[in-house]
């Protein structure tokens, strides 16, 4: 496939980009394919966070909390109506929607952090999605944390929420792990949003990594992770979005949350949600040169995408497939699909997404009502 005229970020030059095999192969082409008429042609953004099987939840609880713990109180208390409506909804399902929810805000791969499911690992899911982890709830959650990490292969990424909060219990759970011996090189800290700007020498010392969530982050705990002074003592972040029981819309959202913290650059911040994120999770990460995936993202205005604007995509490959965005795009692939409008811009969804969105809108009504997908309806 040709993807004609497209232009890169940091650079005047606009050109064309020839995909096969799931990969870039050439730059320049002949031949038919789709005219991106000087589009911002960018990598797929890498959500280092999420749920999938929450992706029908809506935001809980009344914040703002003092922990995670707090949060999942509250919870208890008064999430259940909330919660079993969600739960109605078939776990492979909840999983799918999930993986939209990443596809409509241009990301192309996700760490998911709850059990590894087969669908998940299917042709026909809508993005990447990390397979070989091995994960922990949090310090105060997880019974015989040492135990949990030993178990696990210590060439793959063990995920574990902790430092989610404000209070002292919060900020004690790097000590938590340091005691348990599991602060290591595969560890990587989801949120961390307690963490103090001196704990970055310790983190960068044991090799492991963080994932950032502003937005979730500021809506729960009204303040957010140190990433500045992490990043400078050598730590490496990514950028993650959380579940949407959380609060945090999507990927896309969050790229414009960690934008209003003014902590990186608008290059900065692409970098972070793609290739750092990628190295975070250990997945593959798009890119335009020669032998790189092919998971991109055609954006009509780049400003618009920074702001967190859906409307600002207007083509997703993943795998080198084009697999949603503007209809006309989506014609000139001789793609077909479901037709919609999302946050008021026709887009189309390809199949084998479309029919299944279609009927999960149908036999499921708390589909239509969760926050990612209000702005979204068939045409």
């Amino acid at each position: 496939m040709l993807l004609r005229d497209a232009r890169r970020v940091g650079s005047d030059r606009r050109g064309d980009v020839v995909v096969a095999g799931g990969r870039v192969v050439a730059a320049g082409g002949e031949g038919p394919g789709i005219d991106l008429a000087g589009r911002w042609l960018l990598p797929g953004l890498v959500n280092a966070l999420d749920v999938l099987d929450l992706s029908v939840f809506p935001p809980l609880g009344t914040p703002p909390f003092a922990s995670l713990y707090d949060w999942g109180a509250s919870l208890e208390a008064d999430g259940g109506a909330a919660l079993r409506a969600a739960l109605a909804v078939p776990l492979a399902d909840r999983l799918f929607l999930g993986g939209l929810r990443n596809l409509l805000a241009g990301a192309t791969a996700v760490v998911h952090h709850h059990p590894y499911h087969r669908s998940l690992g299917r042709k026909d899911f809508p993005v990447r999605v990390l397979s070989r982890y091995q994960f922990a709830d949090s310090p105060g959650r997880t019974q015989a944390l040492r135990r949990t990490y030993r178990s696990s292969d210590r060439r793959i990424p063990w995920l574990v929420r902790a430092a989610e909060g404000t209070d002292d219990r919060a900020r004690s759970e790097l000590d938590a792990l340091a005691a348990a011996n599991v602060l290591r090189q595969n560890t990587v800290i989801l949120h961390g949003t307690g963490l103090r700007p001196e704990d970055g020498a310790r983190i960068a010392a044991a090799r492991a990594t963080v994932v950032w969530c502003p937005e979730a982050d500021r809506r729960l705990y009204g303040t957010t992770t140190p990433v500045a002074a992490l990043r400078a003592a050598g730590v490496r972040v990514g950028l993650g979005s959380d579940s949407p029981a959380t609060g945090s819309r999507d990927a896309l959202s969050n790229l414009a949350a960690a934008r209003r913290e003014g902590v990186l650059d608008d290059a900065g911040l692409l970098t972070l949600a793609t290739a750092e994120s990628g190295a975070v999770g250990r997945l593959p990460v798009g890119g335009l040169e020669e032998g790189s995936v092919a998971d991109l993202v055609a954006v009509d205005d780049l400003e618009r995408f920074l702001e967190g604007d859906r409307r600002a995509i207007a083509l997703v490959l993943v795998a080198g497939r084009p697999v949603y965005g503007d209809p006309r795009l989506m014609a000139e692939a001789a793609i077909g699909g479901l037709e919609l409008m999302v946050d008021g811009s026709p887009r189309r969804l390809a199949a084998p997404h479309a029919p299944r969105l279609r009927a999960l809108l149908k036999t499921h009504p708390v589909v239509s009502e969760v926050t990612w997908l209000r702005g979204v309806r068939i045409a």
